[in-house]
């Protein structure tokens, strides 16, 4: 099982407005990478993460529809020493940031355009993520405070061909892409501008996980973290 333990709480400085100083995008998502774990098996998810980021995945997303999320944050910190980003994605309610915080997440992700939950990030000092698909809404999310704007689902609307044409008129915009997203992928979308690139059923599919194949997910992990240092030129 997980440990529960939880983190020690880190020095914390605050900006001119004594709110928390918000930790980077290239802090947060050091290799271009998230994980994105969905289960409703709170153990398997755990381990799935750990491999995923032995294997070399930088960041890791744990949504609030896996059972005991914020105490599976505690465990992944515990279990990795607090050096491996965590976040707390599926947000909808503002009451839940205050929840990711305590439990020492970096950042969360909301699945849609919520002004309510991106001004309690911005109370709580995480690093705001919303989702939006259309130019209105992306440039909306940006108005709201999002740091980074997930293009979601980014697969049925056209893929890379879908942010080549966004980047024409707004290509100023720290991307993060999700949904239906795969491995050979990364690179791509790396090479176009894109800020973070989210892996869900490519890294943590669910027949992987119904057989506990933790070095199935290393292994993947292993060639997205190659793909994204290449393309980084890292």
């Amino acid at each position: 099982m997980y440990h529960s333990a939880a983190r020690e709480p880190a020095a914390s400085f605050r900006g001119w407005d004594n709110r928390p100083a918000v930790k980077s995008i290239d802090e947060i998502f050091p290799n271009s990478l998230c994980g994105v774990i969905r289960t409703l098996d709170p153990d398997a998810g755990f381990k799935a993460c750990l491999a995923a980021i032995e294997g070399g995945v930088g960041t890791i997303e744990v949504t609030t529809t896996v059972p005991s999320c914020f105490e599976m944050v505690r465990g992944i910190l515990a279990t990795t020493g607090g050096k491996t980003a965590i976040g707390v994605g599926t947000v909808w309610d503002p009451g839940a940031v205050e929840e990711a915080k305590d439990a020492g997440a970096d950042f969360i992700v909301s699945p849609v355009l919520l002004p309510d939950v991106a001004e309690a990030c911005r109370k709580e000092g995480l690093l705001c993520v919303m989702g939006a698909l259309t130019p209105t809404e992306i440039y909306q999310a940006r108005l709201a405070g999002a740091a980074l704007v997930r293009v979601f689902p980014i697969n049925p609307v056209g893929g890379l061909e879908y942010i080549r044409s966004l980047n024409g008129p707004m290509g100023g915009v720290p991307y993060w892409v999700s949904g239906g997203v795969e491995i050979g992928q990364v690179a791509d979308y790396i090479r176009l501008g894109v800020r973070v690139v989210g892996l869900t059923d490519a890294l943590f599919s669910a027949d992987v996980l119904a057989h506990k194949d933790w070095d199935a997910i290393r292994r993947k992990a292993e060639r997205a973290a190659e793909a994204a240092a290449s393309a980084r030129g890292d």
